[in-house]
């Protein structure tokens, strides 16, 4: 694998890597803050491990464009894994409680390490007829139109900690049904988010990251997925008459925000750097009509 197809991968692994941290953390989070039994699974060390096996995998073809062994021995073990856990975990519950809303983020997540354990198994690379000139005058505009989705997601993401931590530090009279959905690693999250933003502004005045964008995506889908949850038990709990959340409407509403920004910023801070053949729309395509056109 040579040109950028194999920087695009490892972003992609270093998203999935984020992702399994996000939930990692967020157990050892809440086994040292929880003051009731918390009991820390083995699932949560599987998730660790592969976390940080995704993360090697995802800097090790970031750094070298060429090396993808690793991932390739990685990637079928996480798929494994993350298909069971949607089949124990979500699928079957769901055959139990009929109705429930369904969280569709570890089957996102498993489409996507299908795609791009696909993607490293066939595509060779970038031929020199792939790469196009981008001119200086767009990557600069690209630049800026990356630095300004970074100052407004870090804003919004300000925005949503200023929220939480006003309603866990002064509840309101609503706070039992206002705050189901959010707890306080929520705040933490956000805060790494900020700083994750202001790396990203700092960073973009120069070049793309492609570890940056990976976390970034990560950053933006998790957001995006956790509304889609939120949205899907605002829906529930209406058709059943349920009281739920009510006061959350405008958090998620900003995490809608902030996961769309961070989609820009993901694809502007590396498409400057790059040709726009280099994209995984691109690399799909060419696997399709290489191997069954």
């Amino acid at each position: 694998m040579t040109g950028r197809t194999g920087k695009w991968m490892g972003s992609l692994l270093v998203m999935l890597a984020v992702t399994q941290f996000y939930s990692f953390f967020s157990a050892i989070y809440g086994y040292f803050m929880n003051t009731t039994d918390y009991e820390f699974i083995w699932n949560f060390w599987v998730i660790g491990i592969l976390a940080c096996l995704l993360l090697t995998a995802g800097l090790l073809l970031i750094r070298t464009n060429t090396f993808k062994i690793p991932a390739l021995v990685i990637l079928p073990l996480f798929i494994l894994y993350l298909g069971f856990s949607v089949y124990m975990y979500q699928w079957k519950l769901m055959q139990e409680y009929e109705g429930i809303p369904f969280n569709f983020t570890n089957t996102i997540l498993l489409i996507l390490a299908v795609l791009v354990f696909v993607t490293l198994f066939f595509v060779k690379g970038d031929s020199e007829a792939d790469l196009l000139n981008v001119s200086d005058k767009r990557k600069k505009k690209w630049r800026l139109s990356a630095i300004s989705a970074a100052l407004i997601s870090a804003g919004l993401t300000i925005w949503a900690i200023t929220l939480l931590i006003n309603e866990f530090r002064h509840p309101t009279e609503e706070s039992e049904t206002a705050f189901r959905f959010s707890a306080d690693f929520d705040a933490v999250f956000a805060g790494f988010s900020v700083l994750i933003f202001a790396l990203v502004i700092f960073v973009s005045f120069r070049k793309g990251s492609y570890l940056l964008a990976g976390i970034t995506l990560a950053i933006g889908l998790l957001f995006a997925t956790n509304y889609l949850w939120f949205d899907q038990w605002m829906r529930y709990a209406a058709e059943n008459s349920l009281q739920l959340g009510s006061g959350e409407n405008r958090i998620f509403g900003i995490n809608l925000l902030i996961a769309f920004f961070c989609f820009s910023i993901r694809y502007l801070s590396i498409s400057r750097e790059e040709s726009v053949k280099a994209c995984p729309t691109f690399l799909f395509s060419r696997i399709f009509t290489q191997y069954f056109v």
